[in-house]
């Protein structure tokens, strides 16, 4: 599967072995992500299952691992790309032009013009010189009007850069497509990254049913809502409540009957969850009061904020320790601990304050929940090398991902 290389685990294996397996190669300069396939597809079964008639097109730049790609082709989920890199490399891993929405409002020329000759015509638009690019360079592409609302509680705010005004400029924009000709077929929205709000969904559907009537009103045919992504993706998160918010705006404002597709592009939701990090301790510092007490540790980790971490995803609780040496009597005394990645930058800060046990020097901190961004946002600052990814999937879900069953055993289940 495009030179791939998978760690296949046998059925009732845990993945606590495949952490022993790493940490029994002792301290190593790159640090390790290990990729849980098993999960990825879990949480594609979960959505399938609570939110039936919402499709899922993965947010690419969350994580864009060539077996994350594979996996989600498989189970038949569409992508959404915002770059003719994402475009390239879902489409060379067998994805479907069909089930691919160019959801960025501020494409490039040359990427418009890519798209078109890839057939692939879903994008996404919030301005009028974006349409009259699109006028330009790909007349038949079937678009959908980007409409900004954003969640109060979103750690990011995306309408600040993308989405026009629903009430005011989306109006005016659907008169102007409509003067240039061109297809308008749905409205897209995203409440923001970082989302624990599971209302503004349907305030946010309520404002696109708002704009679907008006769109009827100029003889647009809209076919098509986005409910964009925002949806949480660690273990401790589930998605119940976003679940029960979407399915009520969707029966009251686009019930079945109205034969509206409904799409979303969720990113976190898949791949958080799915990635655990296994780092060590490779230098650390005591910092003493006059007195002599330990005040604070300080550790310094073969990976950090210029690596997997990443600002978006701050650290909540305590890594696991896995001590290098399982041997040495330890100390049960805790101290106030900092950890810092491996970079000359003193912003390369993963935490402070945690209240715990003093480290050795090689220790493992195994970090779960790292699947989201970390590994995308990677960069090589200071020479220091991005995570390594261990891919692992259970012998039962590679045989089915090979034999295509997962898709049409969903299909059976939800009709």
């Amino acid at each position: 599967m495009h030179n791939i290389r998978y760690n296949l685990i046998e059925d009732g294996s845990s993945l606590d072995e495949v952490i022993e397996s790493v940490v029994a190669r002792g301290p190593q300069e790159n640090p390790v992500h290990i990729l849980n396939l098993d999960d990825v597809v879990a949480k594609h079964r979960n959505w399938r299952e609570k939110l039936p008639r919402v499709e899922p097109f993965y947010a690419v730049k969350c994580n864009d691992d060539s077996a994350i790609i594979r996996t989600l082709i498989a189970l038949g989920a569409g992508f959404d790309c915002a770059s003719k890199k994402e475009i390239e490399k879902v489409l060379k891993l067998g994805a479907d032009p069909n089930k691919i929405i160019f959801a960025h409002t501020a494409k490039s020329v040359d990427s418009i013009s890519y798209a078109k000759s890839c057939g692939i015509n879903m994008m996404t638009f919030d301005g009028e010189i974006e349409l009259d690019k699109i006028k330009g360079l790909h007349s038949d592409a079937s678009l959908v009007l980007r409409i900004r609302y954003d969640s109060a509680s979103a750690q990011v705010s995306l309408g600040k850069k993308f989405g026009c005004d629903p009430e005011h400029e989306a109006p005016r924009l659907l008169k102007h497509a409509k003067s240039l000709g061109l297809t308008v077929v749905g409205i897209s929205f995203h409440v923001g990254s970082g989302n624990s709000d599971a209302e503004s969904f349907y305030g946010a559907i309520k404002a696109a049913r708002n704009l679907f009537n008006l769109a009827t009103d100029l003889d647009f045919d809209l076919r098509l809502l986005d409910i964009g992504g925002g949806f949480p993706g660690d273990h401790d998160k589930p998605i119940d409540a976003f679940v029960k918010a979407v399915n009520l705006a969707l029966q009251r404002y686009f019930p079945l009957k109205s034969g509206v597709r409904v799409i979303a592009e969720p990113g976190t939701y898949y791949v958080a969850s799915a990635v655990t990090l296994v780092a060590h301790v490779q230098s650390k510092r005591v910092i003493r009061s006059p007195h002599g007490i330990i005040s604070e540790i300080m550790y310094y980790l073969n990976d950090g904020m210029f690596g997997s971490f990443d600002w978006l995803n701050p650290r909540r609780y305590p890594p696991v320790v896995i001590p290098a040496n399982r041997q040495l009597v330890r100390s049960r005394d805790h101290y106030s601990t900092t950890l810092w990645g491996p970079t000359c930058d003193s912003t390369d800060l993963i935490a402070s304050g945690w209240m715990m046990e003093e480290l050795q020097l090689g220790d493992f901190l195994v970090f779960d929940n790292m699947g989201a961004y970390g590994t995308v946002l990677a960069t090589n600052f200071n020479g220091f090398p991005k995570p390594k990814v261990m891919v692992n999937v259970s012998r039962s879900t590679w045989d089915q991902l090979k034999l295509g069953k997962f898709d049409r055993r969903l299909k059976r289940r939800n009709h």
